[in-house]
């Protein structure tokens, strides 16, 4: 969200051009910006009850523009100007904005991607397009080829029902028709008293699902698919720690690497477009590995540094900050320290002892004898 204040405040020499599908999501940024229709311009669908419906979401204020108006500070346009659109603005930077948890946002980079590239005509900046994007939150479990080999198959089933129906003679196919309440095969439509396969919803099954399942769902293999149609990626910003919690909540991921995104994460006030917002990274964070939160909230940032994010050094220290007796705390760290049911020479375990001593700041001399009290 920045960037739209810095655009409003007018300390950056140049319009924002946001091409988003969703009404809803830019009703959300406008109010959250707390813009003014002097600096919006919104262009999204009008036809038949859509433009009530998009209006509403909008509120009165922002009445829906067409592309041909003069352009504003900040410039939304829904999925009606994807294509065959034409923009002017020497001054205009293209932004690309798609959430993973809707479908309809996300582009095909080979169709819809390219043409936006070209919408801005004139723009000294038409080289430049800025992707805001998170990864998507379907399972891996069906991969494409499985998908595709399965629509296929549901395709052909789609055929031979059709062409049985179609055998009929008229009469009889034209009173089998009536009484099917609804077709209930896939790609399959009713026409001039007859069924008709349409394989074009099968192939945008496919395109949707590589769109949704494979492109958008890591930051990999999305950025290999803007390569491959010649897009040249020159500033990148990607939180794959976020993406791997996401992808799979049990992977092993440093405490290190945890606590840094976190301190990173409590140092922003929000992003450029709110997909996945600071609070609900951390909270990714947080479900993962609780200690993440509690050693940023009772230590801080250098203490833990300072304890070089040692687990073990950072929970024996937020035992010492705990508000509770001298003895409580001994028992709590003599709990972490010691392995369970497991022998430990007395030697040894005099010497952890002491260290839980020294670092409570006790002037006690550790005895074997002590473990038993």
């Amino acid at each position: 969200m920045q960037e739209c204040q810095k655009v409003l405040q007018g300390n950056l020499p140049y319009n924002l051009h946001i091409f988003v599908n969703s009404v809803q999501f830019i009703a959300r940024v406008i109010n959250a910006l707390k813009a003014t229709p002097e600096t919006v311009k919104v262009v999204c669908s009008t036809s038949g009850e859509s433009r009530q419906e998009n209006q509403n979401k909008l509120g009165e204020d922002f009445p829906i523009s067409q592309p041909s108006d003069p352009v504003k500070k900040i410039n939304f346009y829904t999925s009606t100007c994807f294509e065959g659109c034409d923009i002017y603005d020497e001054n205009g930077v293209t932004f690309i904005v798609s959430d993973g948890r809707k479908a309809h946002t996300q582009l095909d980079i080979s169709t819809l991607f390219t043409q936006i590239c070209g919408r801005v005509r004139n723009s000294r900046y038409k080289t430049q397009i800025i992707l805001v994007y998170s990864s998507t939150k379907y399972s891996s479990a069906v991969t494409l080829d499985d998908f595709v080999k399965a629509t296929q198959r549901t395709l052909a089933e789609a055929k031979s029902y059709a062409a049985e129906i179609n055998s009929l003679s008229e009469a009889a196919r034209i009173k089998t028709l009536s009484k099917i309440p609804y077709i209930n095969e896939q790609y399959v439509r009713i026409e001039d008293n007859k069924l008709v396969v349409d394989k074009n919803l099968a192939n945008i099954d496919i395109v949707n699902f590589k769109i949704c399942h494979q492109i958008y769902a890591t930051y990999i293999t999305l950025t290999k698919e803007l390569r491959q149609h010649d897009y040249k990626i020159k500033v990148q910003t990607y939180d794959y720690i976020h993406e791997k919690l996401e992808k799979q909540p049990s992977a092993r991921i440093p405490f290190k690497d945890l606590f840094n995104e976190y301190c990173r994460l409590k140092s922003q006030t929000e992003s450029f477009f709110v997909v996945d917002s600071p609070a609900q990274q951390r909270a990714v964070i947080e479900r993962r590995n609780p200690l993440v939160k509690q050693a940023y909230k009772q230590l801080g940032i250098e203490k833990v540094k300072a304890l070089k994010y040692h687990v073990g050094n950072i929970r024996r220290e937020l035992v010492k900050s705990l508000k509770i007796g001298n003895d409580y705390k001994i028992v709590k760290m003599i709990d972490m320290r010691f392995q369970k049911q497991e022998p430990i020479p007395r030697s040894q375990a005099k010497e952890n002892l002491q260290a839980i001593y020294d670092s409570l700041g006790l002037k006690r001399t550790a005895k074997a004898t002590d473990l038993a009290k």
